[in-house]
């Protein structure tokens, strides 16, 4: 529904999380919990369900049926593509990605931090999907609310580096995000975008393994 308190909340939310985000990277993480501290207010004062969040446990396996290619092409098939075309192009994008990494990159950092890795992932799309997404729609659209979504999302993911290394890291990063954000159009659940996120990056962090 339009209401514009709404969409200057969310503006104003996301411009001062990306902000702290880019700007103060060193307190990354509490900018980071600025929107869903948000989002989980505003539940409490304008009576949202969780199901208005984004989480609908009851019809998870049914949206994930229905959203099936897309899931598959985020979750499986596009990471092993953008493995290769970055380590073919600039090789040095490895370090790169694993100077950015809040755990080390190895078998046992990835079963430790499987569940923090998880927890994380449902914060990041509380605010690209339903905060960002879901909140621009009725305003400029599906497709540019999508686009916007996933430039944040991308940006807000910046590493300093060589241009072309930060450009990959970034593009890729900012394809996936669109195809999560295609599956919350389509679905409106955000537990299946959730669940090919999580899906994406264990896979891509197998790869980095592999190549490290």
């Amino acid at each position: 529904m339009k209401d514009n308190r709404v969409l200057i909340e969310t503006l104003i939310v996301t411009a001062i999380s990306l902000g702290g985000i880019l700007l103060l990277s060193q307190f990354k993480l509490i900018f980071s919990l600025i929107p869903i501290v948000y989002l989980l207010i505003e539940r409490h004062q304008r009576h949202r369900t969780w199901s208005d969040l984004g989480f609908k446990f009851n019809t998870f396996w049914a949206d994930l049926r229905t959203n099936w290619f897309w899931f598959v092409l985020v979750g499986i098939i596009s990471q092993p593509v953008w493995f290769l075309v970055e380590r073919t192009v600039a090789p040095e994008i490895v370090k790169h990605i694993v100077e950015r990494l809040p755990f080390p990159p190895t078998a046992a950092g990835l079963f430790v931090y499987a569940i923090p890795l998880a927890i994380v992932l449902i914060g990041e799309e509380l605010t690209h999907r339903t905060l960002i997404q879901g909140r621009l729609t009725p305003f400029i659209g599906i497709p540019a609310a999508i686009g916007v979504a996933s430039l944040v999302f991308g940006l807000s993911h910046y590493s300093a580096g060589p241009f072309l290394v930060v450009a990959l890291d970034i593009s890729s990063i900012i394809f996936d995000s669109i195809l999560f954000g295609i599956i919350y159009a389509r679905s409106n659940n955000l537990l299946v975008s959730w669940a090919a996120h999580l899906l994406g990056d264990v896979l891509g962090l197998l790869f980095l393994i592999s190549a490290m």
